[in-house]
């Protein structure tokens, strides 16, 4: 069975690796970007592969491409794969402009290890069901 394929995209090398600890404990495989092009470049690369990106987890700021931005990137392209922003500087507004742009979770640092891995199961969960709907239409 193939392991589903995160991509997690911080420029804090801290965060990157506790992520990458955290996720490849739990069995799942893990891609790291330190910037936002770096991200749309994995995720492009291993689009039609069967290592295809199942998930982005991203920071909100980074210094070449917010989230937001590499969110919006994604969905010009029409890349419609799961999406959580992580951030320590949100507010209730930043939330509703990451939801109006097809953000599916966010959760503020620092994060919650069991938190973080309900979360990214309920995603791909999601993910996975609505790639069925798009096959049988």
């Amino acid at each position: 069975m193939r392991r589903k394929h995160i991509l997690v995209t911080d420029d804090e090398r801290n965060i990157l690796r506790t992520l990458e600890f955290i996720l490849e404990a739990a069995n799942y495989r893990v891609s790291l970007a330190d910037r936002g092009q770096k991200a749309l470049e994995i995720i492009l690369n291993n689009r039609d592969s069967d290592s295809h990106v199942d998930l982005l987890i991203t920071d909100l700021q980074m210094p070449d491409m917010s989230g937001l931005t590499l969110i919006q990137e994604l969905n010009k392209m029409g890349i419609d794969i799961p999406k959580m922003v992580i951030t320590g500087h949100g507010s209730k507004d930043v939330v509703i402009h990451l939801m109006q742009n097809r953000c599916n979770d966010y959760m503020e640092k620092p994060i919650d290890d069991e938190e973080l891995l309900k979360r990214v199961e309920l995603l791909i969960q999601t993910g996975e069901k609505d790639q069925h709907k798009q096959q049988e239409i």
